[in-house]
């Protein structure tokens, strides 16, 4: 692993006039430098390889570091483990029993780590499998979603739980056929539910769930000045809420009153930044 990031100058141009030219590049550190490279190919027990199986990697402390999916080929590459460092590697693939390594001492710079799933049987039961966006496509994490069914007394009973992970991504295994409803309630979405009729056995029931945010009395306000700290009337204010990948999405725009205020309302829970012109 190099220590530093590859870097790129800026253009330079060679003449007549200017047959010498400097350029000048400021390298930065690479922060995988002092970590190992954890790598290695996932199979079934016939030594066929599984691809999309998700490896995850703990410390010491069982908090998860970081997480990486198989390609077609089985294969997985991960350097975000310190050298002579702990880890425990976890192993999911739907239809596969999980493998839960020992806490692995990383001692090498190059550490292989093969595993061999074994398949689990074939369930006589139905499968719902969801995900879980909000109204940008955005995944949702920490979503809490139950399965109720009608209990004796025409009721709804929790039949089960589960909570959605980081790619909005949730599944209830070993459902038998019947009449279900999927349920959200989460204090920043509006209510969710979903009627689902299980016919079938042995299938895979797909769910895609938009929630929308509830409306609230939050608000976003500025003023927008000049250098010299004076108003500035009808400026056009845009806001954008700021992705977790640092990506910006225009939300709303508005015009600025004659004192250079703005505001915003109803604005739901998030990062934002506003830009002006």
């Amino acid at each position: 692993m190099d220590k530093y990031i590859l870097a790129q100058s800026d253009v330079g141009v060679i003449t007549e006039d200017f047959p010498e030219i400097v350029l000048n590049l400021q390298l930065e550190k690479n922060t995988y430098y002092k970590n190992s490279l954890i790598y290695g190919c996932i199979t079934d027990l016939c030594r066929r390889p599984i691809e999309n199986a998700n490896v995850m990697f703990f410390n010491k402390n069982d908090k998860k570091i970081g997480s990486v999916y198989t390609s077609k080929d089985g294969r997985y590459n991960y350097y975000g483990v310190k050298h002579k460092h702990e880890a425990r590697i976890v192993i999911k693939k739907l239809g596969y029993k999980t493998n839960i390594s020992e806490l692995l001492e990383i001692c090498s710079k190059r550490y292989r780590y093969n595993v061999a799933l074994k398949k689990l049987p074939i369930s006589k039961k139905a499968l719902i499998s969801g995900h879980i966006k909000d109204k940008y496509n955005n995944p949702v994490e920490g979503i809490i979603v139950y399965l109720l069914t009608v209990c004796c007394s025409n009721s709804k009973c929790i039949f089960k739980t589960t909570v959605s992970n980081e790619y909005g991504q949730f599944v209830f295994s070993g459902i038998p056929r019947d009449e279900y409803m999927v349920y959200i309630n989460d204090a920043n979405y509006t209510t969710y539910n979903k009627y689902i009729e299980l016919i079938d056995s042995n299938r895979i029931y797909n769910i895609d769930v938009i929630l929308k945010p509830k409306r609230s009395s939050t608000r976003i306000t500025g003023q927008i000045t000049n250098s010299k700290g004076k108003m500035i009337s009808n400026a056009v204010v845009v806001l954008y809420k700021v992705e977790d990948n640092k990506k910006l999405i225009p939300i709303k725009y508005t015009t600025c009153d004659e004192d250079g205020r703005y505001v915003f309302t109803d604005i739901p829970y998030s990062n934002y930044i506003v830009k002006a012109k």
